[in-house]
């Protein structure tokens, strides 16, 4: 019920660090590949249709 302090003095660990091919904040630390370009998963990278930007 109470979301102060308490919860916010837990948020120590870091789950994503800097990935070195995209750059980005998203390589997992602990599963060791990244979820935005699947680095240390895939030699492809990570890339869907529906992620596509329309204009």
């Amino acid at each position: 019920m109470v979301k102060g302090t308490a919860s916010l003095g837990k948020r120590q660990k870091r789950s994503h660090m800097t990935c070195r091919r995209c750059g980005k904040v998203a390589f997992s630390i602990h599963a060791k590949y990244c979820v935005a370009c699947s680095f240390g998963r895939s030699s492809r990278m990570r890339e869907y249709k529906w992620n596509d930007k329309k204009p």
